[in-house]
């Protein structure tokens, strides 16, 4: 019996020396959370016997808990690198929809600008109501649009050429022909200036046999030289200025998307996107998600877990609010293991694992001795 007692000691220390070692490895993996074996006794009782008369009869691993304390939390230069200060996890989800959660904050954008992380797992969190700037709608994948159509008024800047005799500009509803001598570049970019303030044309103090028409949808500044803005009347996306006269111009249009610059999250997981005309968009959420016990996580793939019947369903909040952590952006949270702390308790696991298999070898030993005597 006491060969038996000795390898259940034996295979407890093979896993302590296990689950230490793998703290061990993942003391710098982002938002690790340590391990600890926990054993209970075994006792070999008859019925009726009395608790003072039983015998050990070894350990077996009652379970393997986490510690979900937290860790200490870098600056990173990446905004999308998020960490937690105090309690939540990110919920993220695999591409088959499974749902899991992680203190591991560490987030890119992939080829469709969803937001992800280094094993492809989609951070997850709500819609921004654009009219509200509040997040709403159920929980689902963030998104962070590459291009938006302007709130801007568009503008085209229109560089003029010299006109020969008779040729004509049409642009914005004027029609501006000019005379048998011909206009400069500067005289007709001076008959647009002169344009008045109700759209009519005015060509007057400029070599133009005519200026007919009335401008449409567009605005004009002072010429600079050769050149004049024009501005639409209205923001978004308009129709681009052109030209369909037999003279020629050249217009340049200010774009009607414009590109996706930067980010900024705020600490209660507000997303909001920078655009290429300045603009500033509030796109996504990001909630965190409690559990009622901790404990009653199951670790799955990487740094994730997943929910039980002893952890509870999935609470989510915003960072901040009562109970919740903050989220802090250009951040990351370190593992929680103790590298110092860890050597000492494998150096523990392993003279357990000598000493009972220095007891396996002795009981070995014995046992043999007896058969040998009884022979």
């Amino acid at each position: 019996m006491s060969f038996y007692t000795s390898l259940t000691g034996l295979n407890a220390a093979t896993k302590d020396m296990a689950v230490t070692s793998n703290n061990i490895a993942n003391t710098e993996t982002t938002g690790f959370k340590r391990s600890e074996v926990k054993f209970s006794d075994l006792f070999a009782t008859t019925p009726g016997a009395k608790a003072s008369s039983a015998t050990g009869t070894g350990t077996k691993i009652d379970q393997v808990s986490q510690e979900f304390s937290q860790g200490d939390i870098e600056n990173s230069d990446n905004v999308l690198d998020l960490a937690i200060s105090g309690d939540g996890f990110f919920p993220i989800q695999a591409e088959d929809g499974t749902r899991v959660f992680t203190r591991n904050g560490g987030f890119m954008l992939d080829s469709n600008n969803l937001v992800v992380n280094s094993e492809g797992y989609q951070l997850l969190g709500k819609s921004v109501d654009a009219a509200t700037g509040a997040a709403t709608g159920e929980l689902g994948l963030i998104s962070i649009p590459s291009t938006i159509l302007s709130t801007t008024a568009e503008t085209a800047k229109v560089t003029f050429a010299n006109l020969k005799a008779n040729e004509t500009l049409v642009l914005g509803g004027i029609t501006l022909t000019a005379g048998t001598d011909g206009a400069t570049a500067a005289e007709v970019a001076a008959a647009f200036t002169n344009i008045a303030k109700d759209g009519a044309a005015d060509a007057s103090g400029a070599t133009i046999a005519s200026a007919t028409g009335t401008l449409t949808g567009w605005s004009t500044s002072a010429a600079n030289g050769t050149s004049i803005t024009f501005t639409s009347i209205t923001t978004g996306d308009v129709a681009d200025l052109a030209n369909t006269g037999t003279g020629s111009v050249a217009i340049v249009s200010s774009p009607a998307n414009h590109d996706f610059t930067g980010l900024t999250i705020d600490a209660d997981g507000m997303m909001s996107a920078s655009y290429s005309d300045g603009s500033v968009v509030k796109t996504a959420q990001i909630l965190l998600a409690k559990f009622a016990s901790n404990e009653g996580l199951v670790q799955s793939a990487g740094s994730s877990y997943s929910a039980t019947n002893k952890s509870g369903e999935a609470v989510f909040a915003a960072g901040g609010e009562p109970g919740y952590g903050t989220i802090l952006s250009g951040s990351v949270e370190r593992s929680n293991v103790d590298i110092t702390a860890e050597l000492v308790d494998l150096i523990k696991a392993q003279r357990n694992f000598q000493a009972n298999a220095k007891a396996i070898e002795t009981n070995s030993s014995l046992a043999s001795t007896l058969i040998n005597m009884r022979g």
